[in-house]
């Protein structure tokens, strides 16, 4: 099946999960095995977007980042498909994009060696740890230089085994799957 087509398939299926009783099991679930994972407790510092309503939950972590004591960066798109995560407190003001995403409003760059532990959203991934996102590229552009730890919060929804792997495409070094 064609990247379009999957990524239309895991928007309906996401979708559907929202409102769900299944939902919040998964999360719960895929939380609890990431913060007893060594990528969370010898994580440092963590790059994480600021989840859409269908995505992976990303608040929460977040807020358990700060918590503990972390620190937290997230990602603001620029033009040509590039990114720069920028270093958030409880404080930081946050601005919605024409694409729904929420982006900090303010300029603090964290540089990517900065970052222990980048949590990589996706839309489709593979056992092998390949992901399909949203067709940009930003995560695959970001990915290729970033010599961190990299994980993925997976719903059993996202999970698809078959799709053509292409040369630009970016592993992730662990899933966290319910």
């Amino acid at each position: 099946m064609e990247k379009k087509k999957l990524r239309q398939l895991a928007i309906k299926r996401l979708t559907a999960l929202v409102n769900s009783d299944e939902r919040q099991t998964q999360v719960n679930s895929i939380l609890n095995e990431f913060y007893q994972s060594s990528f969370w407790k010898e994580a440092k510092s963590i790059g994480v977007t600021m989840a859409t309503d269908f995505e992976f939950p990303t608040s929460e972590l977040i807020q358990a980042a700060l918590t503990a004591g972390k620190k937290v960066a997230v990602p603001k798109s620029l033009p040509k498909g590039e990114m720069v995560f920028h270093w958030i407190d409880p404080e930081t003001p946050f601005y919605t994009t024409k694409f729904g995403v929420e982006e900090p409003a303010i300029e603090n760059i964290a540089v990517s060696k900065e970052l222990d532990l980048l949590i990589v959203p996706g839309l489709i991934y593979n056992h092998a740890g390949y992901r399909i996102g949203f067709g940009g590229g930003y995560y695959d552009r970001y990915l290729a230089s970033y010599q961190g730890k990299t994980a993925s919060l997976v719903f059993k929804e996202q999970l698809v085994e078959e799709w053509a792997i292409e040369p630009f495409d970016q592993p992730i070094q662990q899933l966290f799957l319910a």
